[in-house]
């Protein structure tokens, strides 16, 4: 072996560098036979699972209407207990022991429309030790009336619940993820094995909802903002201010720039008449005016609102999220 490389470092010394190059392997691959007789393979890490479940879960539910909430973020935050009044999924977890500020990490909520509440599916990414989720499934199956039944041949844990007169499977996925399904629905929860969960943030945000097709799939009550029907899509996110409030930013697809601007128009028109009331001859607003205004074809809103503010605005959106 010796002779072997004083003949390739002579050689090397004026060899061009194509030569240099093939020798050089040629010495790694000889030290490397006369070390261990075989290569040395590298252990290659997992790869990462991913990051699919929102997807998922709108393919199960056609899901239109969606609702991402980083529940880390809203820990000590007034916001927080105003999630739990949309009861969300209240009807899951109330009751079972397990806390919405403590164990959740994320939760997502998707439906067809935001009055499809029996089609909507529910993803809840949870820090709970298996034995404390073994006991809130147990408490979950007590209350249900009539008398829940654990389910078998799904391929993952589940049951079998009616809460408020909705029947719903929760099956355990993953050790750390449930997935709430519409009964019809219970052999779709198999698709979430393995999955990773949902994609970070990428900014500070605290909540994140998208409508597609706003104009049918978050039609509500008289009540409710009509929203204009050349607009594709219309995206909500909230990021948490320490004093309490939020910072909310709307974004949105039209048609054209010219129509992005009569859309705006008609929104904050609707926004007026929703969030206003008149007394005698004195208007009294809800809340201020967002300002909707037009970016090109792309219909967009920022604004501040306060801690008051937010309750009212909650207020207004239990009426149209998916529950």
């Amino acid at each position: 072996m010796q002779s072997v490389r004083q003949g390739l470092f002579a050689a090397m010394r004026r060899a061009p560098l194509g030569l240099l190059v093939i020798a050089l392997a040629l010495l790694v691959v000889s030290c490397g036979s006369a070390s261990s007789g075989a290569p040395v393979e590298a252990e290659m890490p997992p790869p990462p699972k991913p990051r699919n479940a929102a997807a998922i879960a709108q393919s199960i539910a056609g899901g239109k209407v969606s609702v991402l909430v980083y529940a880390t973020r809203t820990r000590g935050h007034p916001i927080m207990a105003r999630l739990a009044a949309l009861d969300l999924w209240g009807p899951v977890l109330g009751g079972t022991g397990l806390d919405p500020e403590r164990d959740l990490e994320r939760a997502f909520v998707t439906a067809p429309r935001a009055d499809a509440a029996g089609e909507a599916v529910i993803v809840l990414e949870h820090n709970v030790p298996p034995e404390r989720l073994a006991s809130g499934l147990d408490a979950l199956l007590s209350r249900s009336q009539p008398p829940g039944s654990r389910e078998e041949g799904l391929g993952v844990p589940a049951v079998r619940v009616t809460i408020k007169g909705h029947t719903r499977v929760v099956a355990t996925v993953e050790p750390n993820f449930l997935v709430v399904l519409p009964a019809a629905r219970a052999r779709e929860a198999r698709r979430f094995v393995g999955t990773g969960g949902f994609p970070d943030p990428t900014g500070d945000e605290a909540a994140i909802a998208v409508a597609v097709d706003p104009a049918r799939t978050l039609k509500g009550p008289r009540e409710a903002p009509r929203v204009p029907p050349t607009l594709r899509s219309l995206e909500a996110t909230v990021t948490l201010a320490k004093d309490g409030g939020a910072l909310v930013a709307l974004d949105g697809p039209s048609e054209s720039p010219e129509q992005a601007a009569r859309d705006a128009e008609l929104l904050n028109d609707e926004v007026e008449r929703t969030t206003s009331f008149r007394i005698a001859i004195v208007t009294v607003r809800v809340v201020d005016p967002i300002g909707f205004f037009a970016e090109g074809d792309r219909v967009k809103a920022k604004r501040r609102v306060t801690p008051g503010e937010l309750d009212k605005l909650f207020g207004l959106l239990s009426a149209v999220l998916p529950r």
